[in-house]
């Protein structure tokens, strides 16, 4: 539970930065997705709060956790594609395994 109201919380935080912090504008351009990034800001609060409600509905939970694994697989592979190095690309890493591992276990339970 620590772990879902920890990714919760980060995405949500996150997904609020993505849509207005001029560094993420910035970053989202670098990445080549300024088509997308409101689209990614919003997806990541939606999820980051499905993370939220796991005591109530573990299915949408279940869906977040893996929305969110699958946007970090992504952000792992743009990170390699624009050569980022290991330091930058850190937080998809961790942020990808914690939303692995949040949506093993919930599927487990």
């Amino acid at each position: 539970m620590v772990l879902r109201i920890f990714s919760g919380v980060s995405h949500i935080i996150y997904g609020i930065l993505t849509l207005f912090h001029p560094f993420y504008i910035q970053e989202f351009s670098r990445y080549g997705f300024s088509d997308l990034q409101y689209l990614i800001g919003v997806v990541q609060v939606l999820c980051g709060a499905g993370l939220l409600v796991a005591s109530k509905n573990l299915k949408i939970s279940l869906v977040s956790a893996l929305i969110l694994a699958l946007l970090m697989a992504g952000a792992i592979g743009t990170r390699i594609f624009i050569q980022d190095n290991l330091l930058q690309s850190l937080p998809a890493l961790l942020y990808f395994g914690l939303n692995s591992a949040i949506f093993i276990k919930i599927l487990k339970d």
